[in-house]
C-alpha cells in the first residue's frame, strides 16, 4: 500500500509547543535573512554575528534537543515548504541512495570546516553566495524528493553532528515538521534521535570518520592558538592579510586538521575494543563537544573585544548542558527493578 502522509500520534510535541516552534521557525528565518544581508553589506558585523554568536548556540541545542533544531532550522524550512502546504513530491529515495548521501554529508563537513579559516570567517561575499547556492540546492531537493530526504537526512554537513550529539537527546519528540510523516526514508534518525549511534554501528566508514572528529575540531582551534592561521584575526582587526602563499596556508590548515583527525581516530579506535562501541561513540561526541566550546569561547571574546575573564562565563551553559545529558544518561542506564518470575499464567 502506498504511503501518503501519516499523522503521528506518539512522541509529538503538544499543540502549544508546536505553535511555539512555528513562531521560533519564523523568527529563525527572519534572523537568517538579516544576517545574510549583513554578511553581504557589512561583512565585519555579519560574519561576527554568524560565527561568534549564532553558530555557537547550535551544538548545545543539538546535544539536548536535535529534533527541536530540525523544527526551526531555516534550511530545513526551505526544504519542507511543499510538505508544510500538504504537497509532496512522489519520489522517495532508496535506502542505498540515502546512505550514499549521508556519507557525502560527512565528506562535505570534513572538507568544509577548514575553509572557515581560509574563506568563510573573513570573506562576506563568498559566505553569502555559498549560502545562496546551498539554498538553491535545498529548494531543488525539496521539489524533487519527499520531505526531509535528500538533504536534511542526507547530504547536509550538519547532520553528522546531529548523529553524534543526538545520542544524548533529552527531547525525544519528533520534529514539528514531521508531525505529518511522509515516510520519506527508511531508518529515520528523526524518529528516535537517541538511537542515532545505530548509524555508526551500521556503517564502518561512518564510524571511522566519527572517531576522528574530536581531534579534527581540536586541531581547528589549535591553528589559532599556535598562530598558524591568522586570516580571520587580521580581518576582524581591520588589517590586511599577511598570507604570502595561499597554497602553503591551505596545506597547513588541512594538514594540521587531518593530523588531529588521525590522532583522534587512533585513540578512539584503540579504546573501542576496551570500552565497547556504544560507550566509545558517546565519548567521541562529548570529546568533540568539549573541544568546540573550549576553543570557541576565547575566539568569541576576541571577536567581540571582551576580556579573557568572560571565557569561564561563556563555558557555563555548555558545561551545564553536558552535565544535564550525562545525568540523564546515567539515570536512563540504571538497572531496572528486579521482578520475580512466578511462572506462566494459565489462559
Amino acid at each position: 500500500m502506498a504511503v501518503g502522509s501519516i499523522r503521528l500520534v506518539d512522541r509529538v510535541y503538544p499543540p502549544g509547543v508546536q505553535r511555539l516552534l512555528q513562531v521560533v521557525m519564523l523568527i529563525a528565518l527572519a534572523v537568517f535573512a538579516a544576517v545574510m544581508a549583513l554578511i553581504l553589506t557589512q561583512p565585519e558585523w555579519g560574519l561576527r554575528i554568524l560565527w561568534f554568536a549564532a553558530i555557537p548556540v547550535a551544538p548545545m541545542v543539538l546535544l539536548v534537543a536535535p529534533n527541536a533544531w530540525v523544527s526551526v532550522c531555516p534550511i530545513s524550512t526551505f526544504q519542507t515548504a511543499l510538505h508544510r502546504f500538504g504537497k509532496n513530491p512522489v519520489r522517495r529515495l532508496s535506502a542505498k541512495a540515502t546512505e550514499r548521501l549521508q556519507v557525502a554529508g560527512w565528506g562535505l563537513m570534513l572538507a568544509g570546516i577548514p575553509t572557515r579559516h581560509l574563506v568563510f570567517n573573513s570573506i562576506g561575499w563568498a559566505t553569502f553566495f555559498t549560502a545562496l547556492a546551498i539554498l538553491g540546492v535545498v529548494v531543488v531537493v525539496g521539489l524533487s524528493a519527499r520531505s526531509l530526504s535528500g538533504w536534511c537526512v542526507g547530504a547536509c554537513p550538519i547532520r553528522p553532528i546531529e548523529v553524534l550529539y543526538g545520542q544524548f537527546a533529552l527531547d525525544k519528540n519528533r520534529p514539528e515538521k514531521c508531525t505529518n510523516c511522509t515516510a520519506c526514508i527508511k531508518s529515520c534518525l528523526r524518529l528516535q534521535p537517541q538511537k542515532s549511534h545505530d548509524e555508526l554501528h551500521r556503517s564502518p566508514l561512518t564510524a571511522h570518520l566519527a572517531m576522528g572528529f574530536p581531534g579534527f575540531v581540536a586541531a581547528y582551534f589549535a591553528l589559532d592558538l599556535l598562530n598558524w592561521c591568522n586570516v580571520e584575526h587580521e580581518f576582524f582587526a581591520g588589517s590586511a592579510s599577511s598570507v604570502a602563499n595561499w597554497y602553503v596556508q591551505t596545506g597547513i590548515v588541512y594538514g594540521v586538521m587531518f593530523a588531529g583527525f588521525a590522532i583522534s581516530w587512533a585513540l578512539f579506535a584503540a579504546l573501542r575494543p576496551l570500552w565497547g562501541a556504544t560507550k566509545t561513540y558517546r565519548a567521541v561526541a562529548l570529546a568533540a563537544f568539549s573541544a568546540y566550546y573550549l576553543g570557541v569561547a576565547p575566539e568569541i571574546c576576541e571577536a567581540w573585544g571582551w576580556p579573557n575573564w568572560v571565557i569561564p562565563i561563556l563555558l557555563i551553559l555548555p558545561a551545564a548542558a553536558m552535565a544535564w545529558v550525562l545525568w540523564a544518561a546515567r539515570r536512563d542506564s540504571a538497572p531496572p527493578d528486579r521482578v520475580q518470575e512466578v511462572g506462566p499464567v494459565a489462559g
